[in-house]
């Protein structure tokens, strides 16, 4: 098992309760981590037997540009959702940061996982 690590996927959607929140993008964070088997990926050097995280990364980014919720809780529940789905992804742990979130503090961030 190996695991494929993206780190700090930036992107601006509506996400939050207040009326401000409700109105504009808020600056997300995005990291995450899948686990899957990669060893015949490894001897063939052929796409097709890789776990596509670039595809995956697409879609990531559409989900959450499209988007539209109150709380970091339901937009990581729909993203784990997303990822899990994919051919060859056997695990995922996500972590969605939401920087200034809270008054002095530098983000507040939420990670959750998923298995197959």
């Amino acid at each position: 098992m190996s695991s494929i690590y993206v780190e700090e996927l930036e992107i601006y959607a509506i996400l939050g309760i207040t009326e401000e929140e409700r109105k504009n993008k808020q600056k997300l964070i995005i990291d995450y981590w899948i686990d899957a088997d990669i060893g015949r990926a490894m001897l063939s050097d052929d796409i097709e037997d890789c776990v596509n995280y670039r595809t995956i990364n697409k879609k990531i980014i559409e989900v959450v540009l499209n988007s539209s919720y109150k709380t970091i809780e339901r937009l990581l529940g729909v993203l784990l959702d997303l990822i899990i789905s994919f051919e060859g992804v056997l695990h995922v742990k996500l972590k969605v940061a939401k920087p200034g979130a809270l008054r002095y503090t530098k983000n507040v961030s939420i990670t959750a996982e998923r298995s197959a």
